[in-house]
This record gives structure tokens, sequence and C-alpha cells, in this order.
């Protein structure tokens, strides 16, 4: 299991549940007092450990051909933080735009695309053969293919890569927006 080191000791942060509500604390408290907020301490595991990028076979709607699809879950990744993080909403492709734009020049099956379903444009995976849009609403909050080895903690083996923080730099804002109701 991975841990985030604390700032102040030799310990590590853990998820404590206190009069106003969840937050996280140094695992060597009451000698150390060290606190985070619940997306500072994912900020920190990106920082430490980057965020992993998974992909897997789908057939496409369009045209009926295997294609390649891809997408990282950040709230599956945290989960070895606390299982906690995995009742979360999905954090995937579509959802943090600098992350998506790097794996665009990477992936050339990853693009900015326009969606009738939801009339607007965001990153998503498109067909390797004809180009459709294969869709971040399917993809990320219902990986139908995959969805088995995310509830059973077995996505070692659609593992991908592991993006660096500091390939990509992701600002403490944009993952600090996924935990507002926190």
């Amino acid at each position: 299991m991975k841990k985030v080191k604390c700032k102040q000791c030799n310990g590590y942060y853990v998820l404590k549940s206190g009069k106003f509500g969840k937050f996280v604390g140094c695992s060597n408290f009451p000698d150390c007092k060290s606190t985070l907020k619940i997306y500072e301490w994912a900020f920190e595991y990106i920082k430490e450990f980057g965020i992993n990028l998974y992909g897997w076979d789908r057939i496409c709607w369009n045209c009926g051909k295997t294609t390649k699809v891809y997408s990282y879950f950040l709230n599956y990744d945290l989960g070895e933080l606390d299982e906690y993080f995995s009742w979360l909403d999905p954090i995937g492709l579509g959802d943090i735009e600098i992350l998506d734009k790097f794996l665009s020049t990477k992936y050339s099956t990853i693009r900015k695309i326009f969606s009738k379903t939801v009339s607007m444009s965001y990153f998503a995976n498109t067909c390797e053969h004809c180009g459709a849009l294969q869709g971040r609403f399917f993809i990320v909050e219902d990986p139908h293919e995959i969805m088995s080895d995310l509830f059973n903690h077995n996505m070692d083996k659609h593992f991908i890569e592991n993006i660096p923080y500091e390939k990509v730099k992701i600002p403490l804002e944009e993952i600090k927006k996924f935990f507002t109701h926190w």
C-alpha cells in the first residue's frame, strides 16, 4: 500500500474522522499534529506517485472493429491510500484537461472532439480505424469491458504507463475541484 509521507515527521497521512467531519492527519498523532485537507492529500499522492494510464480493447460502435481505448482512474489509484476514494465519482479521461492534452500528444486516438450527446467538446477516445468518438461518458463512467476489474482491484493487466507529476504538473486547484464537498 502506498503512503504519503508526513511533512513534519517520519509518519504518513491517514484519513480520520473528527467533530467537523473527515480530514487527513499524521499516523503519529498525538506526537505529530500535522494535517492536510483531503484534496491536498490526493495532490501529494499525485506528486509522489503520478497517475496511471490504463488501456483495453473495445468494439467500436460505428465500424464494429476492435480499437484500443485509454483512461486514467484517479479515484481507483487513490484507493491505495484509503478505500473511501473508491466511492467517489469516477475521475478519468475528460476530467483533467492538462493531463488529457498531454495524453493526446502521445496517443493519436485521444482527441478533443465534439459530442452531439452532450453538445460540447471534450477529450475522449476515438476509434483507431474510423475515428468515431468512443465517448467519455461510457468509457469513464461505465467502462463495460473492465468494470469487474475496477471493482475487484485487478487493473494491473490493463496498465499502460505511469505519468509522473513532473511531466504534467497538474495544479492543486485542478485536483481541489473534485473534492469541493469535503
